[in-house]
């Protein structure tokens, strides 16, 4: 079982104050020595982690500049070279041998035909050859019914591919379309209202490998990549470098906004990882050219000023923890020592010297302190021996003032009988209140054993039992053996009776009930006193809560008050009397004592 001593009450209370201080008062020494040098610390390390970032930005702008720069030239480039290729288209269209081969080839001898179409083929070839971007050139002339190529003799051309290169475009508004994975560039001539009208149609087939390689010189970097995108035909042409980027790439670009925009740049995740998409937009071509770098490669020259911020961060770490364990050798460890020297004194332990082996100020306080408790300890012995005076004289007091109305109680029954000539109801009477008597006037001793208590108790029990008239039932549990002779202060059970009797079941004319039972517990001895009266109100049960809290009685409460008084006097502020409503409505009252080895412990407290 565990003991509880003075000390360790005061130290409940000291820390029940504590948590009422606000947290920062609560700070030791050392706590806000680090504090007030973190308060130093983290501005330096704020300004540089500030200036990592500045420049973190700084670089990460001028390379978004620097790779919006290329896209912007690639693109123009691209667009030249386009334009250049269409005017050729255009002036082929209308050079003269391909103009008399529209017009008069079927008034052309053979072999003046043959030298055209020969003538025609040189110049389809001279145009294929004036770019890299050229893969091939057709043309298809209707009045002959065959195509003419710049790298080949064949004179086929599929329908579905020649319907291509009629509708093209009329269809999509520009004459670069994708079919069949194979980009083409086409011009008619003249614009045809229907297809019987078309007379000449000529298709030039970019090189697929040659745009595939002008992307691959524009991204340039690891994982980065480069494509066109067109998103009314439905067509993606890259340099299949990191072609997984490509779905999220499209998806982007077809957000509500971006069908508007001109150029410009976000964030991709792919996976994980997250890309840097740069983009413009071709009205020419009608296509997108992207531009996607991963953002750890774009940022790469910066893995060496996180390095150097990482190891700054660590430098400042080992820093506080050095100067923290400094503080705490030098400060921190004596005055906690100091500290924990005065709690020892707080909890009655006067046996306390402490030494310090340097010369500097705690080894003044330490000798200080040393003298401090010597003086306490003499002061204490003499406050200890006053005080014991001071509660014996109090708890004579207290027992005198017990109710006498009892008495004069008794007397009337007593008379009663004899008038009723009940000889031996008097007789017993007479012999239970002569025992009574006896034992509340006995002052030999202050303590008795809880089995005399009880004896007592249901002596008192037996001359209520006269005056009610079998009214009242009173029912007494069996004291456990362990604490048949537990010592507990004289008259504490019987004024409990007496109050339960006076305001709770005096007025019952019949089923009274009062019970007495011992709970034991962990840390101390419990006595419960229940009646089954029905005056208590919820008012009269917290009114004398609060009396026994702030020992305002009044003539109700005198009986518990004495005893609760008397308890806590023994015990110590913890124990005592407390109240509330038992499961049969009425008053349940419960006494709490210290154990026998918890007694002691208190005792010696006291005089330590």
């Amino acid at each position: 079982m565990k003991a509880f001593t003075r000390g360790d009450l005061i130290e409940r209370q000291e820390k029940k104050k504590m948590k009422k201080i606000p947290g920062i008062l609560k700070f030791n020494i050392l706590s806000k020595l680090v504090v007030s040098f973190l308060l130093v610390v983290i501005p330096i390390y704020g300004i540089s982690l500030y200036m990592n970032q500045s420049a973190e930005e700084s670089l990460r702008s001028e390379l978004s500049q620097s790779v919006v720069s290329r896209l912007h030239f690639y693109v123009s480039s691209i667009e030249t070279e386009m334009q250049r290729l269409m005017k050729l288209n255009q002036a082929l269209i209308f050079d003269d041998e391909f103009q008399k081969i529209r017009t008069i080839a079927h008034a052309m001898d053979d072999f003046t035909r043959a030298q055209t179409i020969l003538s025609v083929k040189n110049k389809l070839d001279l145009l294929k050859t004036s770019s890299p971007y050229v893969e091939e050139v057709k043309v298809f002339i209707p009045s002959l019914g065959r195509g003419i190529f710049a790298n080949s003799f064949d004179n086929h051309i599929p329908a579905d591919e020649l319907e291509i290169l009629e509708q093209s475009p009329s269809k999509y508004g520009t004459p670069f379309t994708y079919w069949k994975g194979r980009l083409l560039l086409s011009e008619v001539y003249p614009e045809p209202i229907h297809k019987a009208s078309l007379t000449i149609a000529l298709g030039v087939e970019l090189s697929g490998e040659q745009l595939q390689h002008s992307l691959e010189q524009l991204s340039n970097m690891k994982g980065a990549g480069a494509s066109f995108v067109n998103l009314q035909q439905d067509w993606v042409v890259s340099d299949g470098k990191n072609d997984m980027v490509l779905p999220e790439l499209r998806a982007f670009l077809e957000k509500p906004g971006f069908q508007d925009s001109k150029t410009g740049q976000g964030i991709v995740d792919v996976q994980g990882s997250r890309y840097l998409l740069t983009f413009e937009y071709s009205q020419l071509l009608d296509t997108y050219l992207t531009v996607y770098v991963p953002e750890s490669e774009l940022l790469g020259p910066l893995s060496k000023h996180r390095m150097l911020l990482w190891m700054l961060s660590i430098i400042s770490l080992a820093v506080i923890l050095l100067f923290s364990l400094w503080i705490y050798r030098l400060i921190h460890r004596p005055l906690r020592r100091l500290v924990i020297s005065f709690r020892k004194v707080e909890r009655g332990d006067m046996n306390v010297e402490i030494h310090h082996q340097n010369k500097d100020e705690f080894n003044y306080l330490y000798a200080q302190f040393n003298a401090m408790v010597h003086k306490l300890h003499l002061l204490i012995q003499e406050v200890y021996e006053e005080r014991i005076r001071s509660q014996q004289s109090e708890l004579k007091q207290l027992q005198s003032q017990i109710n006498p109305h009892f008495l004069y109680n008794s007397l009337y029954i007593l008379k009663g009988l004899v008038q009723m000539d009940d000889n031996r109801s008097a007789e017993t009477l007479i012999e239970h209140l002569g025992e009574y008597f006896m034992f509340i006037t006995r002052t030999g001793t202050e303590e008795i054993s809880l089995e005399q208590e009880f004896a007592h108790s249901k002596a008192y029990t037996e001359i209520q039992d006269m005056r009610f008239f079998n009214r009242i039932e009173v029912e007494w549990a069996e004291i456990p053996e362990q604490y048949r002779s537990t010592q507990v202060p004289r008259l504490i059970l019987q004024p409990i009776i007496e109050n339960a009797y006076e305001h709770g079941l005096e007025e019952k004319l019949s089923g009274g009930k009062l019970s007495v039972s011992v709970l034991p517990d962990s840390d101390a001895l419990r006595i419960i006193v229940e009646d089954n009266g029905d005056k208590l109100d919820e008012e009269r049960l917290l009114l004398t809560r609060e009396q026994l809290r702030t020992g305002k009685k009044n003539k109700e409460s005198t009986g518990l008050f004495n005893v609760h008084r008397r308890l806590q006097i023994k015990y110590g502020e913890s124990y005592g009397v407390s109240v509330a409503r038992g499961a049969s409505g009425g008053m349940r009252v419960e006494l709490k004592l210290a154990c026998k080895e918890e007694e002691r412990h208190v005792q010696i407290a006291d005089r330590g």
